[in-house]
This record gives structure tokens, sequence and C-alpha cells, in this order.
């Protein structure tokens, strides 16, 4: 049987319920019918969340290594408002321990449990322990959440491998799971946060590679005709770098439409177009696209500026204006981003010229 990794990769704040969130929690396995010691987060103090840069955080940690089996992962977050966070933080974590002990006992030992999955009597008892056990803390507790992985599922895992790339945020994830957690504050204001996984398969039991480090497929030179786990691996970057086109199927085949956009997304950051990927191209996919436009700054651009600091603006004006069509990340201030920045300019109040300038630099990135 071959032998599964699964590793915390990190956490996003997709919508936060302050200006800044204080966040801390707690992840837990249920291997089999064996529930894991949870993993109470961070390690001391709170998480901070809201501002640009820190919507993503990432944990890299390792949850699971072993045999590929049926695992239920439950994630429990609490947004602090006061108080001893590293106390609430033990209360969390033995309410949820709590949940999965309750879950198995209902399962196993019936009492009308056996008709249910594990997975949906563990998202009841998560429920039940942490209204019970976490309600004293005094701070804003998220709705707990539970997922369960299958054995297949855990092997199936090279195939849904994503990166998660934020406009707001450097850090990117690879996962392949996520845990959604939302809730809603004593003001009424929600919040989302999604916790994720990597599950990583080997080849043979006992097999390795760092945990969160090496995707087991690396960055081989690929060209048209290539097929494999190198070619869905690019495949997902390519749909991730290149949003304003239809997705590519993750085929694990590089034919004549995975080789236009590899030349397309070529043009875009300004390298060699032949239609290899090579170290350039993969460099660029993976983190050097983004730390290019990270060392442009926020220069003042206009309708016919180019480069990085555009790439920068594009991305940031398609998250603050979803509802309009995705813009190019191509670079190139041309009518299409004017107009897009303009909308987005009327929609705050200031002043309407189509001119990215420090004021709307900063609306962008506050």
């Amino acid at each position: 049987m071959p032998d599964v990794k699964v590793v915390w990769t990190g956490l996003e704040c997709r919508i936060r319920q302050e200006g800044e969130d204080e966040i801390f929690g707690t992840v837990q396995l249920i291997t089999g019918m064996t529930p894991q010691p949870p993993v109470k987060f961070p390690d001391s103090g709170k998480l901070l969340f809201g501002p640009p840069g820190e919507r993503i955080f990432t944990a890299q940690r390792l949850l699971y290594s072993g045999p590929a089996q049926d695992i239920s992962v439950s994630a429990a977050l609490v947004e602090w408002d006061s108080g001893d966070v590293e106390q609430q933080k033990e209360v969390v974590a033995q309410a949820v321990s709590a949940a999965a002990t309750a879950a198995i006992a209902a399962l196993t030992g019936g009492a009308g449990g056996v008709a249910k999955p594990l997975i949906d009597l563990l998202a009841g008892a998560l429920v039940d322990f942490v209204a019970d056990e976490v309600l004293g803390i005094g701070n804003d507790v998220y709705n707990p959440s539970a997922i369960f992985l299958s054995k297949d599922r855990l092997l199936d895992a090279n195939a849904r491998r994503q990166t998660l790339q934020r406009p707001d945020d450097p850090r990117t994830l690879q996962f392949t799971d996520a845990v959604i957690i939302s809730g809603t504050d004593d003001a009424g204001d929600p919040g989302v946060y999604a916790l994720y996984l990597d599950v990583q398969p080997s080849a043979t039991p006992g097999g390795g590679g760092t945990p969160g480090m090496d995707d087991g497929v690396g960055t081989p030179t690929l060209s048209r005709g290539s097929q494999g786990a190198a070619v869905e691996k690019l495949q997902r970057l390519l749909n991730a770098h290149v949003p304003d086109f239809q997705p590519l199927a993750v085929d694990g085949d590089f034919g004549s439409v995975t080789d236009e956009r590899v030349r397309e997304y070529q043009r875009r950051v300004e390298i060699e177009v032949d239609g290899v990927v090579g170290p350039q191209t993969w460099g660029m996919l993976t983190g050097g696209e983004r730390a290019q436009e990270d060392a442009a700054g926020t220069p003042t651009l206009s309708n016919g500026s180019h480069g990085p600091a555009v790439r920068k603006l594009q991305r940031l004006v398609n998250a603050h204006v979803p509802d309009l069509r995705v813009l190019a990340v191509d670079g190139v201030f041309g009518p299409v981003t004017e107009r897009h920045v303009r909308e987005f300019q009327g929609r705050l109040h200031i002043a309407v010229d189509g001119v990215v300038g420090p004021q709307t630099w900063g609306a962008l990135t506050h």
C-alpha cells in the first residue's frame, strides 16, 4: 500500500470580519478510527489577517505520514477580542478533541449513530462541543468544519493539486483540499477562512520528500508532446497566471492548446517566446513573476504604460471589481484597463482620470 503525507500548508482569509482579524485555532485528524492529537496554531500569540500582504498564513506542517487510509480533518477558528489567548487555545483544542472522541464512540457504540458516516457524526459533535465548551471564552467562535478524505481521494491527490495566489499577498500555497470555516460575529459581520491541505502520495511505502517543499514532480523541461504529472502542474499554474483565458484541461497532455498558452504567457512576462518550458518559464510561474511585480513598486501609470507594475495593477483591479470582465494580466495598459481603472475610481469617489497615481494605488492596496 503506498504511503501518503498530509501537510497543512496554510490558512487564507477570504472575508475578514473586521479591518484586522486576530485569529487562533485548531486542526485535528482522525486517521481511520484513531483521533490524532489536535494541532493548535499559531505556536504563540495570534495570527493577524486583513491588511495587504497579510491574507495568507503559511504553515507547512506535517499532520500525517503513513499508509493511505480514510482520514477526517476538522478545524476550528476563533476571532480573538480579549483574554489569555494561550489558555483559550487549550480550551478550543480540548473541545475539538472531545468532539472527535464522541463521534467515534457514536459510530462504534451504536446509540442510533451507526447509520451515519463518521464525518456526519463528527460535524454534529463539533457544533455541540464547541458551543458548549468554548462559549465562555468571550470571543467570536467560527462554525467549526470538517471534511472527509477517502483512501482513494488521498491516492488521487496529484491530479487535484492547485496553487493559491492572491493579488494582495505575495505568498502562494499549493493544496489539494480545503476546509472552509465561516461565521458571523455579534455585530453581524461575516467572516470566511480556508484551511489548505496538500496530500502527497509517494510511489512506494516509506517514500518521501520534504513536506510541503517538494511536490515530487519538479520542473523538468517541457514542450509540445510532453506528458505526465509535470504537464498537469504546468497547466494548473498557467490557469492561475492567465485567468482571462478559458482554463486549460488539466490532463497532462502538452498539446497545441497548452503550447499556445505557454507562448501567450511568455509574451506577457517578456521572456523568450518559444513554447518551451525551461528554467526561465518555470521560474516566472513559480515566483519570479510576482517578485518582478513587487520590485516594480507603485509608479504613476496611464494608457500606454507597460511592464510588471501594470501586471500588478491588473491583478489588483481584478480583485477589487470582480463583477467586471476579467482583465488580461498582460502588462499592457490599454483602453480596457483604463476603463476598469476609471470604474474603480468612480466607485471609490476619487478623481476619475484613468491615471493610477498615489491615490488610486493607495485605494487598491488598502
